[in-house]
């Protein structure tokens, strides 16, 4: 077997187009307040030093640079320069000017993915063999944080169990989770399993010790139902969670008035179809935040309790279209027949030797009717019942030699 049959390179390519017609305001226009998360990605970077955090302190302080800022939609997700960066960028060039949160995401990918083909092992089928040329990562403080494990999530392998733990590498939380059976669904007349995360995937470190390599400093372990994803986001205080902190510590939610997490409207799953593997229906949640807090040689963070502060949430979601639905039916079908075909030869075999049995025992019927009417009547026929006889003439000749003469005729002959 060649390589090229074990293993197959990919780059998943996403695009944003913009609904005028499915959208609320005008995003060039509408303003939204929210944490300044380029000055926070920077006080972080250089709390506690001696020179470099009075320095941005001042920087922030004569270029207005608060610790909140408003902008358009459409700068805070595709992306504006910001004045602090480009101050901070004189001094270091690698640092990028311009931030948004979508910013060079739309038409870009997470990078190059190889997976198996599953030509040798069907469970093998879509699970990723290295990322980025890497076969784990070296983000995290644990060999079990670092893993990549699974697929990306858009690929599984056929005949689905329903106790099987799904592990799915995600480039946007840096890390691998797992999903497993909740219910049984039906989408578009398909039968499907829904897996979704349980809580332990992004329990704290008390709860789930394995989640202890994904604290990025032992004094930075958050509660449960967050993550800080700073080692893949250039140092900068980000934390993911599901949307209104569902699945997460009580505490996050009570912090914020207006969040109310539900089930429904805030879990990520994924519908799949068992016996294909084919996803039939799936949304992706999660919601970005920022860790604001205190902050050594930053006065004005001084007043600030430790929060992690919600900033946007999104939801992606899919559902199987009819003619891909039509398709996958048909598929189904055709396993079906193929998996019933021993049971349809056999019934096959059963009616065909029914329908022998039921000839032959009409053949073996009808060959004794014609016996019974061949023989016994031409054979046993009496010639009472059959004929009748009468003299040749009105007195009977005696012949010696022949003896009496009988003339015979049919019975019932009007001439008799």
């Amino acid at each position: 077997m060649i390589e090229s049959e074990k293993m197959v390179s990919a780059y998943n390519t996403k695009s944003f187009v913009f609904l005028r017609e499915r959208s609320v305001g005008d995003p060039a226009v509408d303003n939204i307040t929210t944490v300044n998360i380029p000055a926070w990605a920077v006080m972080e970077k250089v709390k506690g030093t001696f020179f470099k955090a009075p320095m941005v302190a001042v920087w922030m302080n004569s270029l207005n640079s608060g610790l909140f800022t408003t902008r358009t939609v459409d700068e805070l997700l595709w992306g504006y320069e910001d004045p602090l960066l480009v101050r901070v960028s004189s001094t270091n060039p690698d640092v990028e000017t311009t931030f948004g949160l979508m910013y060079k995401k739309n038409g870009s990918n997470d990078g190059e993915f190889i997976y198996h083909t599953g030509t040798q092992n069907y469970m093998d089928y879509g699970r990723i063999i290295t990322w980025k040329g890497q076969s784990k990562l070296d983000l995290w403080r644990s060999e079990y944080s670092n893993s990549i494990n699974g697929s990306d999530g858009s690929a599984f392998h056929p005949l689905l169990e329903k106790d099987e733990r799904l592990y799915i590498f995600t480039p946007d939380l840096c890390r691998t989770i797992y999903m497993e059976f909740e219910k049984e669904v039906e989408v578009k007349g398909l039968p499907a399993y829904r897996f979704t995360p349980p809580h332990s995937v992004l329990a704290s470190k008390e709860e789930n010790p394995d989640n202890e390599g994904f604290c990025v400093t032992p004094r930075e372990c958050l509660g449960s139902g967050l993550l800080k994803v700073s080692p893949c986001r250039k140092g900068a205080p980000v934390v993911a969670s599901f949307p209104h902190f569902y699945l997460g510590d009580p505490k996050y939610v009570a912090a914020f008035d207006g969040l109310s997490p539900e089930r429904a409207h805030h879990q990520t799953y994924l519908d799949i179809n068992p016996t294909t593997g084919v996803i039939v229906r799936a949304s992706k949640r999660a919601q970005v935040n920022v860790l604001i807090g205190k902050l050594s040689g930053f006065p004005n963070t001084r007043v600030l309790n430790d929060t992690i502060f919600p900033v946007m949430f999104i939801n992606e979601s899919v559902v199987i279209d009819d003619a891909s639905a039509a398709k996958v039916h048909k598929l189904l079908l055709i396993v079906t027949l193929v998996s019933n075909f021993p049971l349809v030869i056999v019934g096959l075999g059963g009616i065909l030797l029914v329908v022998f049995i039921i000839l032959l025992v009409r053949a073996r019927k009808q060959k004794n009717e014609v016996k019974r009417i061949v023989f016994s009547k031409a054979l046993y026929a009496t010639a009472e019942e059959d004929t009748s006889y009468s003299p040749v003439n009105d007195k009977e000749k005696d012949d010696p030699q022949n003896g009496t003469y009988i003339g015979l005729t049919p019975k019932g002959d009007p001439q008799a």
